[in-house]
């Protein structure tokens, strides 16, 4: 069985149960998705919808005028073209509102910038990221001699490196131990 589309699998019962019995009967999925979400085509995932009341800058008027300004004067000292653009703050990084790729004009400006920096976007378009594993960082040799000479206070027949052995082995992450 193939996975339920993203609408879908978060929608309720009935209508995972409708999407499935349409595609059971031959329906396109892109018709059942459509049929059982009952959303018309078009209005997720398009440019017109997405920049609707964005292209000519009213969204700003949503803001305080101070910082509107102040957002636009920064972006544009830095370089960046603001007209017909919408800052999305998700997209930035820790620039903010200076950040070049953080101003967008169209869904596929979202698409790109969310995968090159690999982000999860929900909502007008759906973007999966790729987990990214846990950096391994090994103990660092400070604590285990610290806490190596705490145990060996306490057991006096313990050895350095037995100590040594025995920090590492309560202290150190399952997922770290692998590298060490």
């Amino acid at each position: 069985m193939h996975r339920l589309p993203y609408e879908i699998e978060h929608a309720s019962l009935e209508v995972q149960k409708h999407y499935l019995r349409m595609i059971a009967d031959g329906q396109t999925p892109r018709f059942a998705e459509m049929a059982a979400l009952q959303q018309p085509p078009g209005t997720k995932g398009m440019d017109r919808t997405f920049m609707e009341g964005r292209m000519d800058g009213s969204w700003l008027d949503k803001l305080p005028k101070k910082q509107a300004m102040r957002m636009l004067r920064e972006a544009k000292a830095d370089g960046i073209s603001t007209a017909g653009k919408y800052y999305m703050s998700g997209l930035a990084d820790a620039r903010g509102h200076r950040d070049p790729e953080a101003w967008v004009d169209s869904v596929d400006d979202i698409r790109r910038v969310a995968r090159n920096r690999n982000l999860q976007v929900q909502g007008v378009v759906n973007i999966e990221s790729t987990p990214v594993p846990p950096k391994r960082v090994p103990i660092n040799p400070k604590i285990v001699r610290k806490l190596s000479s705490q145990l060996m206070a306490q057991d006096k027949k313990l050895s350095r490196q037995e100590a040594s052995r025995i920090v590492r082995e309560r202290h150190t992450p399952h997922w770290a131990k692998k590298s060490e």
